[in-house]
């Protein structure tokens, strides 16, 4: 399917929570004109402590230097867990741009991470993946032993992001961004609650993640922005 725009944040490549083979089906799915990979797309905070890779996370990455390739505009926007990234900023090799935030088609797109007060005390940050980790880890056991369909990881991740939004208007310091880069719409990542919505006349969306949600962005061909699922 021919889409002027895919976007991607928070796929978390080096975690054993990511969806890769899911994104590479809907990777499968589009011909973009545009792939803007949102942040977070390799977690350099889990590779960093430990080496996990799995042919999925390198179908992916062949996919995306595919669409690049055949000339599709990959523009990689770093977030907190590939920081790493950070010091090539505005480094553009073939039809791949790695950047620390964009303007498109009228929305600022960002991961959104220099908005949660949180992360910027690195420590905090890390502890509070730790635990989401492990949180995963133990869902997976209590789903296999005994059946259970409720997600423990998600629900700590909405309660823990929900209380990060809250502290820090992470939500409205994103449209008060938007505002003062004169767009009327904001693209971000980073607290894996997909979302779309209006808040206070900017069009805000997110595009969740690839742990547990399997969500993403599409721009068609008439310029519409839709959240979708992949299921």
């Amino acid at each position: 399917m021919d889409i002027k725009a895919l976007f991607i944040s928070d796929v978390h490549i080096g975690s054993k929570g990511c969806n890769a083979k899911g994104l590479l089906q809907v990777l499968k799915m589009y011909n973009p004109e545009k792939l803007f990979i949102v942040g977070d797309f390799i977690d350099g905070w889990k590779l960093s402590r430990r080496h996990y890779w799995t042919q999925e996370y390198t179908n992916v990455i062949r996919k995306i230097l595919s669409y690049s390739k055949n000339g599709t505009e990959v523009v990689y926007i770093t977030g907190n867990h590939d920081d790493f990234l950070r010091k090539y900023e505005d480094l553009q090799f073939g039809n791949i741009v790695i950047v620390d935030h964009y303007t498109y088609n009228g929305y600022y797109i960002t991961h959104g991470d220099l908005y949660d007060g949180v992360v910027k005390l690195r420590w905090l940050a890390r502890i509070g993946s730790w635990g989401y980790e492990s949180a995963m880890f133990l869902d997976r056991a209590t789903k296999k032993v005994f059946g259970t369909k409720s997600s423990i990881s998600k629900m700590l991740k909405t309660k823990v992001k929900d209380a990060v939004k809250f502290i820090t208007n992470f939500e409205n310091a994103l449209v008060k961004q938007a505002k003062l880069s004169g767009t009327h719409g904001v693209i971000c990542g980073h607290i894996h609650t997909p979302v779309e919505k209006y808040i206070d006349g900017i069009h805000y969306m997110n595009t969740g993640d690839w742990i547990e949600n399997n969500s993403y962005i599409i721009e068609d061909m008439d310029g519409n922005f839709t959240l979708k699922y992949y299921s």
